[in-house]
C-alpha cells in the first residue's frame, strides 16, 4: 500500500512512484518540484493524467494547456509534449497504455 499524498517531493524534477504495471498498462504516481524536466516526450503509447493536487503548465503540440487540481488529460501515442512549469508538490496520477508503456 501507497498513499500518494505522502510522497515527498523531489527538490528538482520529477519523482515517479509505479503504483501497478502490467503487459499493457502502467499505472504511477509522480510528485513535481517547482523545477519540471523540460525533455520533450514523444511516446509509442498513449498516456492519461490526472491532477489530483497542485498546477501545472504543459506544451502540448506548441500549444500550452494549463492544468489544475482535478483536470484529467489524454495524450495520445507519438503527440509531442513537455511539462513547461509546476507548482511545487504537483500530483499526478499517470495511466500508460500499451505495450512499449512498461
Amino acid at each position: 500500500m501507497i498513499n500518494i499524498l505522502k510522497i515527498p517531493a523531489p527538490a528538482s524534477g520529477e519523482k515517479f512512484e509505479t503504483l501497478l504495471q502490467r503487459e499493457d498498462i502502467k499505472i504511477e504516481a509522480i510528485v513535481s518540484s517547482k523545477i519540471p524536466d523540460p525533455s520533450l516526450y514523444d511516446q509509442d503509447h498513449d498516456e492519461a493524467v490526472l491532477l489530483l493536487e497542485g498546477a501545472a503548465t504543459l506544451q502540448i503540440n506548441n500549444k500550452k494547456i494549463v492544468l489544475e487540481k482535478g483536470d484529467f488529460l489524454y495524450i495520445e501515442a507519438h503527440t509531442p509534449h513537455r511539462v513547461l512549469k509546476t507548482a511545487q508538490g504537483t500530483r499526478w496520477l499517470a495511466i500508460h497504455i500499451g505495450k512499449t508503456s512498461c
